[in-house]
Order: C-alpha cells, then sequence, then structure tokens
C-alpha cells in the first residue's frame, strides 16, 4: 500500500515477527503527519463563562459569569493526557471552586475543542469521564418502565430498548451508503445491542462532491488551497444539516436537525418513560454533546464533514471518509469542533491509503491500527483509526462494509465494541 503512515500491531497479530506477547510496535515510514495529536494542545474548550465540577472540569453554567483565573490551565500529562490535580487544577476567577485534587483524565491524546466553544454546565460536582470528551449533561437520563420502543417518525424510525442496561444517555443517528437510506448500512444493529435511543433520520443521500459546480473544480486546478472552492462540498452538506444556506447551487431539504427535534418530541409522548427528552436542552434545542453519530460510506463522508463543524459527543465512519475530489476540502483544514478525539474510523485494508490521509489531514489521532478478526484487544483510547484485516463475508464482513452487526460471533465485536465505548 501507498500509504506513509505509522502503524501499531500487536504482537498478537504478528507474532511471525518474533515479538514477545502483548508487546507493540510502532512500524514507521517517513509519515508526512504526525501519528498523534500533540497533548499540548489538549487544553479544555472554554465556555464564555463557567463554573467548574468537582472534579475539575470547568462547563459553562446557564447563569455563569466568572471568567477563568490566570491559573486556569489544565498541565498536558507526559502522554499527551489532561490531567486536572494539584499542579493542574482549574482555578475560576472570582467566585469559582477549584476543581478537586484528583479530576478526572483529558480525552484520549489530550485533544482540543474548537476554539471559544461554549459548553453546557452540568451539575455541580459531576465529573467528565476520560473517555467522555464532552461536558456532563445538566441532569442524569430518568429512564421508566420496560420493554422496547419502536416508533416511526414521518417515515423515519426510532428506537430505543429500556431492558437494555445500563441506559447510554446518548442518541445514535445514523446515516447510510449513497443514495439510501434511513438507517446506517447495518451497523445499527449492533448499535441496538446497547441501551441507546436511536434514530434514523432522512436526508439528501446523492449529494456529493459531484455536484459541485466546475467553476469550483476549474479553480482548484491552479489554486488548489482556495478555501471559497475547497469549501462548497462540505457547506452542501452543512445545508443538509441545519437548512441554513451556505452554497448558492444547492436547496437543501428539510434539515436533519430539525427532524431530530421533531422526532424526538413526538417520542416525548408515545414513549414518556424513554425520556427522550434528556437530548434537549431547556429552550428546546438539541443538546449534540450527547448526540452520537455513526454512517457507512455515504454516511461517514458527510458526518465526517460536518462535525468539523458541529459538536457531537461521538464520530463513528464505516468505509469513509473519502475526499469526493477535494483533497484539500476545507473540512479537513478548518478547526474542529467535535473534539478529535471524539472520532473514530474503520477502514478495510483495501480502502485504508484512500481514507486515512484525509482524516489524518484533519487531525484525527492516533496511528492506524492493524485488526485481524482473531485480534482480542483489548484497545486504548489513543487507538481511533483502524484498519480491518479480511473478512469472511458472513459473520465478520469485509470490504466495503460496516463490519459491525448483532452477530454475536462476528469477530469484529472487541474493535467494534472499543469505538462504541462500550467495555471489552
Amino acid at each position: 500500500m501507498s500509504l506513509d503512515r505509522c502503524r501499531l500491531v500487536t504482537a498478537v497479530t504478528l507474532s511471525f515477527l518474533g515479538f514477545l506477547p502483548g508487546s507493540f510496535l510502532v512500524a514507521c515510514s517517513n509519515s508526512p503527519v504526525p501519528g498523534h495529536v500533540s497533548g499540548s494542545a489538549g487544553a479544555n474548550p472554554a465556555g464564555a463563562a463557567g463554573a467548574t465540577g468537582s472534579a475539575g472540569n470547568t462547563s459553562a453554567g446557564a447563569a455563569g459569569d466568572s471568567a477563568s483565573g490566570s491559573a486556569g490551565q489544565t498541565t498536558a500529562g507526559a502522554a499527551g493526557q489532561t490531567t486536572a490535580g494539584a499542579a493542574g487544577q482549574i482555578t475560576a476567577g472570582g467566585a469559582g471552586a477549584a476543581g478537586g485534587s484528583a479530576g478526572a483524565a483529558g480525552g484520549a491524546g489530550g485533544v482540543a475543542g474548537a476554539a471559544g466553544t461554549t459548553t453546557t454546565g452540568g451539575a455541580a460536582g459531576t465529573a467528565v469521564s476520560s473517555t467522555d470528551c464532552n461536558p456532563p449533561p445538566p441532569r442524569p437520563i430518568n429512564v421508566t418502565g420496560t420493554g422496547t420502543y419502536m416508533g416511526s417518525y414521518m417515515g423515519q424510525p426510532l428506537y430505543f430498548n429500556k431492558d437494555k442496561k445500563p441506559t447510554q444517555g446518548k442518541l445514535f443517528l445514523l446515516l447510510p451508503g449513497i443514495g439510501n437510506g434511513p438507517g446506517a448500512g447495518g451497523f445499527e444493529s449492533f448499535v441496538k445491542v446497547y441501551g441507546f435511543h436511536v434514530f434514523a433520520p432522512k436526508t439528501n443521500t446523492s449529494l456529493t462532491g459531484g455536484n459541485v459546480p466546475q467553476m469550483y473544480k476549474d479553480i482548484l486546478k491552479t489554486m488548489p488551497m482556495d478555501h471559497e472552492a475547497n469549501r462548497q462540498v462540505a457547506d452542501a452538506r452543512m445545508e443538509l444539516w441545519d437548512g441554513k444556506d451556505r452554497v448558492t447551487w444547492n436547496t437543501p431539504p428539510t434539515s436533519i436537525l430539525d427532524e431530530t427535534v421533531g422526532a424526538i418530541k413526538y417520542a416525548m409522548e408515545q414513549d414518556p418513560g424513554g425520556d427522550w427528552g434528556f437530548f434537549l436542552n431547556a429552550d428546546g434545542t438539541l443538546r449534540t454533546t450527547d448526540v452520537w453519530v455513526v454512517g457507512y460510506s455515504w454516511g461517514a463522508q458527510t458526518w465526517a464533514m460536518m462535525s468539523t463543524y458541529v459538536r457531537f459527543g461521538r464520530v463513528i465512519t464505516a468505509s469513509g471518509p473519502v475526499n469526493e475530489g477535494f483533497p484539500n476540502g476545507a473540512w479537513m483544514t478548518d478547526p474542529s469542533a467535535t473534539p478529535v478525539g471524539c472520532k473514530y474510523m474503520l477502514s478495510s485494508d483495501g480502502q485504508i491509503d484512500e481514507m486515512a490521509p484525509n482524516v489524518m489531514k484533519a487531525g484525527w489521532p492516533g496511528v492506524v491500527t492493524m485488526v485481524h478478526t482473531t485480534s482480542p484487544g483489548p484497545y486504548t483510547d489513543d487507538q481511533h483509526l483502524f484498519e480491518m484485516i479480511g473478512g469472511d463475508g458472513g459473520t465478520t464482513p469485509g470490504g466495503h462494509t460496516v463490519f459491525c452487526n448483532d452477530n454475536p460471533v462476528n469477530g469484529w465485536w472487541p474493535v467494534c465494541k472499543h469505538v462504541l465505548g462500550q467495555p471489552p
């Protein structure tokens, strides 16, 4: 394969090279893109104003007005993780309280959030898990009753199984391959194994870089870094998200955002015990930090693009993203609203050379980890990019596929659990 990159390989899968069991090998070949995001960029994103939680994570309260004190910086750990402790406490100016002496570790690799993003405040004393790079919700989710709710909002499926424990408190949004929908190409069957709320919105899944007017493609022939031309493909996708006009050549349908809010309000009536309203802010808007997204192929590209401009809680891409003819697309070069430590990619060995350069340019952390169906894991917080080697075409699909399904003998399950934030 032509991609110059560092690959992290367990000796379990490369025992023929003579490495000790459980050891790791980092093989580097003049990789032009760093494998890991620097820990020094791992400051928690500053909200407009914020009171600190007891574990040292600052989130903006509804009426917080204290400015960050001069000592309110988070120091980077030796491995690039954000630690809050005696030397790394976040000190709020004015009436702000200092975080606890054993503050929660930052997200994998100490990744940076979008500059100036205001986070939603949570209850005092609520800590952010080291595996969750988003602020805590304003209250605990309150699910009552039992059973499975399967509804449909304007032909768009809703799902929540109250019997799956623990309740995850995350809303999964699904996007499919090109021209298809709703769904995520089958990945949703794996999501439903756990206690997630799930919604599959409809949208224009035929919108691609091929629809961008030729004039912009001509500009890139002589000015490959021209931002106006490079923003077209992702800004058209963003119109699908919120319906706001950004490009002149695309008329968006009803937005994914509006459909999601409408579906939540519908489910609140139809499934009151499911606490679907948990995902709405007090003003009725969608709290995207508790929204996780998964997409297959076209859907993978779309969520990768949208997550540069929308702060989602987690992004999982399967068999994507490709650059759609825009190798310097603005979604890869603009700062990311979703912390890159919340993003994961699954790609086949036949397509990794096409897909990995895109997410690496976008700053997604880690080196590419080669995974076989016999790779048991466990995987670590700094592993986000996965090259799926092989697959039997049956219980364990390979090639251009979703990789993860609900078949318990699927050989990819260890890595599927990892990207879904579930214990091994």
